[in-house]
């Protein structure tokens, strides 16, 4: 999956920049899933590449 931080990170935010922190989901900030669910349309493919 592509998820943004955890419903608990709040104001430690910060602490997850730049870390993989998911158990093998691509781990973006909630800024940049919102960005991905306005440009890409629901039910998109999604191919990720080593």
């Amino acid at each position: 999956m592509i998820h943004g931080l955890p419903n608990d990170a709040e104001d430690m935010a910060f602490a997850y920049r730049g870390l993989d922190w998911t158990d093998g989901c691509i781990a973006v900030t909630n800024e940049e899933m919102d960005e991905i669910w306005q440009l890409v349309a629901n039910g998109t493919p999604i191919r990720i590449l080593p």
